[in-house]
């Protein structure tokens, strides 16, 4: 089995929290289309709040070799695993950002692809 992420949304607060420690609260789910082929598709949404708010979605492709089973709660499992190291990592390189776009900000970037990708 092979997962690729190929799309990643990040909306995330102005600040960083004051105190050194983050605790993450994240409400998460997996979506999967064409489950009955050989590729499927796939997002995944972690969103948390409190004292601090975040919206991160992957999309992503599954590519099953030959003859191989998708066991939907193992996999995702898995995605969700390498999804928040990739939020981490994300968080870490945008506290360090010279300007974090407000919402008012990255509205008006337009596209038709902008609120599937990152608003949902």
């Amino acid at each position: 089995m092979e997962i690729y992420m190929q799309k990643i949304g990040l909306i995330r607060d102005d600040a960083n929290p004051k105190n050194s420690n983050l605790n993450l609260d994240i409400d998460w789910f997996v979506e999967y289309t064409n489950t009955d082929q050989d590729k499927i598709n796939f997002n995944i949404v972690l969103k948390s709040s409190g004292n601090f708010n975040l919206n991160f979605k992957v999309e992503g492709i599954i590519i099953l070799d030959l003859f191989e089973e998708f066991v939907q709660e193992d996999v995702s499992q898995i995605i969700f695993h390498h999804a928040c190291n990739v939020l981490m990592d994300m968080i870490s390189i945008t506290r360090d950002s010279v300007h974090i776009l407000s919402k008012k900000e990255y509205s008006s970037l337009g596209g038709e692809n902008t609120p599937n990708t990152l608003y949902n």
